[in-house]
């Protein structure tokens, strides 16, 4: 990659999804980590007026890395913007971005591809999980225990989009499986998520410091791991996911994993989980970044 004075990189952050605030964050550690290699970075919020002309200043970048959660960032509609343009960027392209970030055209394929979900639930059947069909950072998602509480989660995920979907709660224990690469993706150490103060990994378990405990390996036989992350990789693969994924996933008490959603965007904060996996394997969060460029880099 290019140092200093030949070649930028534009560092995407901010956006125009509820997830912005994130989004920002994760920016600021990339263009820190950047620096701190002495690249020369930009770093540019899409939903400002002007973007375009600033992403072009002085010509293109060499390439862009994409922090943007949610929204427009994340389905498809800046990855298109930039291969429009030419800038290689980071992460999956058009069209995996807009599949995983769509949880109900991400589910079918996962179900036809034998991908293991979870159910939808039966009329009646509690509990159940609601969410919005599109978003992330868990925003809009609820566990409706008592039908009393079914009108408020629908109300909750429609703020956040128009379609919503209700699946069968899955009791058990909730891990995150990181991928990293293009063709041949690497599976990187599986993180155990344990929420502080809430009973799911909600947003605010996400991203506020003390919010949820790391642990790595899972508190799991490994069997049962190995199991999750088979179906973490199956779904990258299926969906198309190039340069790196972060799926959740619930493991039951018969070692039988659930797959809940694929992030293509994962966050790059002081809190997130991506960079604590790589970090687990030996990668550095400045190693990191930098592998990532080298991955958008590369022939598709």
């Amino acid at each position: 990659m290019a140092k200093k004075g030949i070649n930028k990189i534009a560092v995407l952050a901010g956006g125009d999804s509820p997830e912005r605030e994130v989004s920002l964050r994760s920016g600021a550690a990339v263009a820190r980590a950047l620096e701190s290699r002495g690249f020369e970075t930009v770093t540019l919020d899409p939903a400002a007026p002007g973007f375009a002309g600033a992403l072009l200043a002085g010509g293109p970048p060499r390439a862009a890395f994409v922090a943007l959660h949610g929204g427009s960032g994340e389905n498809g509609t800046i990855q298109g913007f930039l291969e429009t343009l030419g800038i290689p960027y980071t992460g999956s392209g058009v069209l995996a971005s807009a599949l995983a970030m769509d949880k109900l055209l991400s589910k079918q394929i996962f179900l036809a591809s034998g991908v293991p979900v979870p159910p939808p639930c039966g009329p009646g059947e509690l509990p159940l999980v609601v969410k919005p069909a599109c978003g992330g950072s868990t925003l809009g998602i609820s566990i409706v225990r008592t039908p009393g509480q079914l009108a408020a989660a629908r109300r909750l995920a429609l703020r956040y989009d128009r379609r919503l979907l209700m699946e069968r709660f899955i009791p058990g224990v909730e891990i995150t499986v990181s991928i990293l690469g293009n063709r041949r993706p690497r599976i990187l150490p599986s993180i155990e998520i344990v929420p502080v103060g809430s009973d799911f990994y909600d947003y605010r378990a996400k991203y506020q410091s003390g919010g949820s405990r790391h642990i790595i390996p899972p508190r799991l036989p490994e069997a049962f791991r190995r199991r999750a992350e088979r179906a973490a990789l199956r779904a990258h693969q299926v969906l198309g996911c190039r340069g790196l994924s972060r799926s959740e996933v619930i493991v039951d008490r018969e070692g039988r994993p659930y797959l809940l959603d694929v992030n293509t965007i994962p966050g790059f904060t002081e809190t997130s989980l991506f960079p604590d996996a790589a970090a687990a394997a030996g990668i550095p969060f400045p190693d990191l970044v930098i592998k990532l460029l080298k991955l958008a880099c590369q022939e598709k």
